[in-house]
Order: structure tokens, then sequence, then C-alpha cells
């Protein structure tokens, strides 16, 4: 058993209710980071993430706003679900799991005292001997670049997914992350500055999309693919084989909350 306390972050990164996206997605480039507590009174009462954010910009009603008109407690999510500081890390895992998450407060004496996330929880397997073979995600879903942004938005939101592979002719040319979606929408905004009417269907994901992405196979250990993620800031790298696919942090996650990582 490995408590969540001994991974967890203990630098809170916070932003007030009241600011706007804008600030919000610069705060998070800044640390590097996809998500930020959200306080009220200096009181922890929600969450928002890159996803919350891309999902905000992207409904219809919001597309003539700009990222500065609007505010984080209009994206953020209010119902936090923590773990106790002491509970073991693959019950962490299975949370995140069940729910979608992608971090978790902890809480000890309580009140909140970190936050656990799964680039938290993949560093344990820095020397894991496993190879990718056993965990990566088969036939993963596929755009092409000229597709549109709101299309591919579309596809990640049916599919529950968080990032797209990106081919040309059956050839792997990028990789697309909500991320990469939310700076998109953010470039679109500010085009209402300059034009009267942009059509936010003439944004396309070459526009925006991560190209040349590193690229893994399926014999290369877990232990290679974690340092990858680690030090490259992704969250998932493409599989090139006959099989093709790609390996995520999910994946990686699934494998602990089942026992078979590390």
């Amino acid at each position: 058993m490995m408590a969540v306390s001994r991974i967890m972050s203990r630098d809170l990164i916070k932003i007030d209710k009241d600011r706007n996206l804008e600030d919000a997605i610069n705060l998070m480039e800044k640390n590097n980071i996809s998500r930020l507590l959200v306080t009220e009174d200096d009181k922890i009462i929600g969450i928002i993430t890159e996803e919350d954010i891309a999902n905000r910009l992207a409904t219809g009603r919001e597309r003539k706003l700009k990222t500065g008109h609007i505010h984080v407690s209009s994206a953020m999510s209010k119902e936090l679900m923590v773990v106790e500081r002491n509970e073991d890390i693959r019950v962490a895992a299975r949370i995140m799991l069940e729910n979608g998450f992608s971090s978790l407060p902890v809480t000890g004496d309580n009140e909140i005292i970190g936050l656990v996330t799964k680039t938290d929880l993949i560093k344990i397997l820095r020397n894991s001997d496993a190879e990718v073979l056993r965990f990566y995600t088969r036939n993963p879903i596929i755009v092409n670049p000229n597709d549109s942004l709101v299309f591919a938005r579309k596809l990640m939101l049916e599919n529950n997914i968080h990032r797209l592979l990106v081919t040309n002719e059956g050839l792997l040319v990028g990789i697309l992350t909500e991320r990469d979606i939310a700076s998109g929408l953010r470039i679109f905004r500010r085009a209402l500055d300059k034009y009267e009417h942009p059509d936010i269907h003439k944004l396309k994901v070459h526009n925006v999309m991560t190209p040349e992405p590193i690229t893994t196979t399926p014999r290369k250990p877990i232990s290679e693919v974690v340092n990858l993620m680690l030090n490259e800031g992704v969250s998932g790298i493409p599989v090139i084989a006959r099989d093709s696919g790609i390996i995520t942090k999910t994946d990686l996650i699934r494998g602990i909350a089942n026992g078979e990582l590390p």
C-alpha cells in the first residue's frame, strides 16, 4: 500500500471565481498545469480544468463572447470529490477512472491539503519494465488536418476522450488535445476584435494541432513512456505498429487501479 499523501502535490494553484477564462488559461500556461482550484473569499469551492474551459468556449451561446467576458464560476465544476491523505493510491486511481477525473483534492483534518493528479500517479511507474503492449488503446479515433475544430471537439465529447490522432492518407501528422482546442477557441475570440462575423467553422484541426508528435512502439517499457510524458509534458503518445493506437495517462491509471502496475 502507498498512501496518497506520499505522491500528492502540495502547491495548490488557485483562482477566484470572479476572474475570467482568459486569466485562467494564462495561469495554467504559466504553471504548465491543466487545472486550478477555484476560491470564493479564499475558501476552495470548486475546480476548473482545460476540459471545462473547452466545453464552455465551444457552446453555441458563448461563441461570440471573448474569454475575458466569461467568468470562471460559469465553467468550473462545483461538486468536489475528495480523497483522504491516508487512502491507498489505487483507490484514488479508481475514483478518477469511475468519474472521469484527472485530479482529486486531498483532505487531512477536514481541509484540503493537496491535490493528486494523473501525473502524480504515473510518477511511480518511472522504473516499470512492463511493456506498452499490455496497456495501450488500439484503433483510436482519428481526424483529418482539414476537419473543423468544431467537428473534432464533437468527436471528443461523444467518445469521452481528451485527444485525437491526426492522420493524412494513413500517415500520422499530429495530435490534437483539449489544450490545443482551448487555445484555438481563444484565437477565434480574439478575431472578434478584428472581424465582424468570423466563422468558427473555418478554424481547422491543422491550425492548432501539435505536429509531428513523439511516438512509441508496443515493446517499449512503460518506464520509457512515463519519462517521455513527464519530460515532454504530454498525456498521450501514439503507438506505431501494425495494430496502431495510443497510450495515455488514463491507460496507465487503469493499470494502477487494477493492480497490474507498477
